[in-house]
């Protein structure tokens, strides 16, 4: 685009400088033509030399006028937009050029800088927001670990107490752990710094031993499993979709009440591998479902859990590295559904039972 616009802008500058020297030169001739046929009117016969000199001074001026005019009205836009860029490059997003010119290779080059600069503040907008967000959740934590040692040190706390502040000490490194891994890993995946090295595995096992992991947490909830799992090859990363159930049940056995039921159910529909994690919980309203994937994102309800947000946002990213998609649906205090749609892109071999 660049090459384009300078070859343009030499085309017409070329030409208009090719135009004034042809008009000087024939107005020059056209002037010493008069000269010679009506020389007794103010010029001797055989004196040639004011002519030649007065013709020169006035080419001169007229082609140093012409160069001027051309020169502001031709490349002048490239100064204009060498200016905004150093103020771009200043920091300043609100630098907006006229996009109507008369070059209209001009008016492309302003109209994709203007978009370039609106995208730039846009970043810096997500970018504040991000550092704003992430300063509260760590600040949170920071502050309950921080009061709870406050009030470790008086001497006259019984035993039980001292344990119960130490077990709310011990969730709120557990939260700042999972913040930091989580902004790590999602930081990792939108930076496409995560090379997305697949082999086979099992899928279904791979969910049951998330199933286990959490099994103190689904216990302690009550909670009872509805299981099917049919036995499914899948081709992936298999660490990063680890996390897509871990984060998917988490939330299911984190959200539900006491002593309900959460489904996990694994099955191939046409080309793809569908896995629903289903359960009764407090659910979504519309405005919750429409940002559910948005980064540090939590609803009214749900901030009273222990989360950053992330969860649901990583969970996306990677089964969009997949070429996958998620669904929701959800209806408040009836509980959530997520759908996990993964193509199945490579023939898998199965192994012989």
């Amino acid at each position: 685009m660049r090459k384009k616009l300078y070859s343009q802008l030499w085309i017409y500058f070329s030409f208009f400088i090719f135009f004034s020297i042809f008009l000087v030169l024939g107005l020059s001739l056209f002037f010493l033509f008069l000269l010679q046929r009506f020389g007794p009117l103010g010029v001797e016969q055989g004196n040639h030399i004011f002519p030649i000199i007065f013709t020169l001074m006035l080419s001169l001026l007229i082609g140093l006028g012409v160069s001027i005019f051309v020169g502001r009205k031709i490349l002048q836009p490239i100064g204009t937009l060498g200016e905004a860029m150093k103020l771009v490059a200043k920091g300043d997003f609100s630098i907006q050029l006229t996009e109507k010119q008369k070059i209209e290779d001009v008016s492309h080059l302003y109209d994709d800088f203007n978009v370039m600069v609106r995208e730039l503040r846009s970043i810096e907008s997500l970018r504040y927001d991000f550092v704003s967000t992430v300063s509260h959740e760590f600040k949170t934590p920071i502050a309950t670990i921080k009061g709870y040692v406050q009030l470790l040190q008086d001497e006259t706390l019984s035993i039980s107490e001292r344990q119960m502040y130490l077990e709310r000490m011990l969730e709120g490194t557990q939260q700042l752990s999972y913040l930091t891994d989580n902004i790590l890993r999602l930081t990792k995946l939108e930076s496409q710094e995560i090379r997305l090295e697949q082999k086979q595995f099992r899928l279904d096992e791979q969910i049951r031993e998330v199933i286990l992991f959490l099994q103190p947490k689904w216990e302690k909830q009550q909670i009872e499993l509805d299981i099917d799992l049919p036995r499914t090859y899948f081709i992936g990363n298999e660490e990063l979709l680890y996390q897509v159930w871990l984060n998917l049940l988490d939330n299911a056995i984190k959200y539900s009440s006491l002593g309900s039921t959460v489904q996990v159910n694994l099955q191939q529909v046409k080309n793809n591998l569908s896995i629903l994690v289903s359960d009764n919980g407090i659910g979504m309203s519309e405005e919750d479902m429409k940002r559910a994937f948005d980064k540090f994102y939590q609803s009214d309800s749900s901030r009273k859990s222990i989360g950053n947000g992330l969860g649901l946002s990583l969970v996306k990213q990677i089964v969009t590295l997949h070429q996958g998609k998620i669904e929701i649906v959800s209806e408040l205090n009836c509980g959530s559904s997520f759908n996990v749609l993964l193509p199945i892109l490579h023939e898998v071999k199965k192994e012989k039972i």
